[in-house]
This record gives structure tokens, sequence and C-alpha cells, in this order.
């Protein structure tokens, strides 16, 4: 986590002096600054995936659940680091339409997991 931190300070304070220099350089420095770290979070997915896949063994859980989650959790991230960097660049109209593309793609994906609910409710009730 303190390497996350002194990499945000770097890019933030490299960003800022290029800011008035070269504004598009600023813009580079941060996207590049953003892909460093969500490269640093998908090394760490690696235990939360080993994780979740124990966890699956040690229920009923199946995993096809498993991956659905995961599938959701990735486009969030994806989803919000594009529509902060549109937002910085000053591209408040694309941000939000990327924020509801994640959105919807995230209920499109989980479709299955709300088919799957609504049955055992179904089959609770009757």
């Amino acid at each position: 986590m303190i390497a996350i931190g002194i990499v945000s300070i770097a890019v933030v304070l490299l960003a800022i002096q290029f800011k008035s220099i070269k504004p598009e350089y600023s813009i580079f420095i941060s996207v590049a600054g953003c892909i460093f770290i969500f490269i640093f979070i998908l090394a760490k997915m690696k235990d939360i995936i080993s994780l979740l896949d124990r966890l699956s063994d040690l229920t009923s859980v199946s995993r096809e659940y498993v991956k659905i989650l995961l599938k959701i959790t990735g486009i969030t991230f994806i989803s919000e680091i594009a529509s902060d960097i549109s937002k910085d660049c000053g591209y408040t109209a694309v941000s939000n339409q990327v924020q509801i593309f994640g959105k919807i793609t995230v209920l499109v994906i989980s479709l299955p997991v709300f088919t799957e609910l609504i049955s055992k409710i179904g089959g609770l009730l009757s």
C-alpha cells in the first residue's frame, strides 16, 4: 500500500509540473500512473481468486457464480478508472456514459444470479 501511495503522489506531482508546460503530457502521465496502479491491483487479484476458489470448494456455491463475481469486480474497476480519466481530461459527458455502460454491463452479467435467486425464492414460497 505504501508503494502505491508513493507512486500516486509522484504521478500527481509530475502531472502538475507538466500541466503548465505541456497539458497533453500531464494527461499521459496521469494515464500511465493509472495503468501502473491497475497492473499492481491485478497482481493482487491472484490472492483473491485463490481465496474464492477455496471458499467455493468449502461451500456449495457454484464456481460459475464466483466467475460472475470476479467479472463484475473487473468491470467495475475498469469502468471507474476509465470514467475518472475521462473526467480528469474534461470530458464529463464521456465519463458519465462510461459509468452507465459499466452499470448496464454489470446488470447483464449478473442476470443468471438474479434468475437463480428468483427461482429459489419461488421454490421456497410454493
